[in-house]
């Protein structure tokens, strides 16, 4: 439900359910969204000036929630722009990222996912002293690459339970269906689309959708901090959400079994 900029919303007539037509039309979503992500992204750098990190992440989940269900060529176009404001913010306060990983929000589980991994993400490449332009374009692999899931049943993203094989089946479909969402967009660097492909494949050829053993440098890195966030900050029926060193502890075995790149997981653990 959306108004436009020169009509105000009165109190009395809402309580007396009397509401104005401020409905959307269809042929003009896509430029109200790319309104809507602009002002989001003005929130962002307030939010980030005053070191609000609740506001911070609150705002990432309002981003990241009209990128996974809004117009996608409009809601994607801002992302690159929220990196940007990110990554200043990064290097003003050091904690922001530390900050914005360890704290929960009300965000529906796959926002919440992909903002911590963005996060961590960042963290990594910080300690790793990657060239700015390659921590953005990582930043946007972590960031996007969960966006398949949106067409997903959210009932499996959320679910707390153990997948049965027919769900398991239909939720690796998301890596695919991002693939090709992200393709549509040229402007983006290719590794974002791989990573989103490609985070689920492992190095010894166990992974999926492909079983491929041969993995790009970012879905590389995205693949073991996808894999160590929800063990971190995701609680099921059948575990506690564990500490830092548990889930890496977990992850450590399947490095010793070739799955993951073994340099990563060291500088991850650093």
């Amino acid at each position: 439900l959306y108004k436009t900029a020169d009509k105000k919303l009165d109190g009395e007539m809402l309580n007396r359910n009397q509401y104005p037509q401020f409905f959307i039309q269809k042929k003009d979503e896509e430029q109200i969204v790319r309104q809507l992500l602009k002002v989001l992204n003005i929130k962002l750098a307030k939010a980030i000036s005053s070191k609000g990190i609740k506001a911070i992440k609150q705002t990432i989940g309002k981003i990241m929630e009209e990128a996974l269900e809004g117009p996608v060529g409009a809601s994607l176009s801002s992302l690159p722009e929220t990196i940007e404001i990110l990554l200043f913010g990064a290097k003003k306060n050091p904690d922001l990222l530390d900050a914005l990983a360890a704290m929960n929000t009300k965000s529906p589980v796959i926002i919440e996912h992909s903002i911590n991994v963005l996060a961590l993400t960042m963290q990594y490449a910080f300690y790793k002293k990657i060239d700015e332009d390659d921590v953005k374009n990582l930043a946007l692999c972590a960031l996007l690459h969960d966006i398949g899931t949106s067409k997903v049943s959210r009932e499996l993203i959320e679910t707390k339970d153990t997948l049965t094989d027919e769900q398991f089946a239909e939720y690796k479909q998301h890596t695919k269906k991002g693939y090709r969402d992200m393709e549509l967009f040229p402007s983006f660097d290719k590794s974002v689309a791989l990573t989103a492909l490609e985070h689920h494949e492992r190095l010894d050829g166990s992974g999926y959708p492909n079983k491929t053993r041969t993995i790009s440098k970012e879905a590389q890195i995205i693949a073991v901090i996808d894999s160590y966030e929800p063990l971190k900050y995701r609680e099921k029926n059948f575990r506690k959400a564990l500490s830092p060193y548990d889930a890496l502890q977990i992850i450590k075995k399947d490095v010793v079994l070739g799955k993951y790149n073994k340099q990563v997981f060291k500088d991850l653990c650093s």
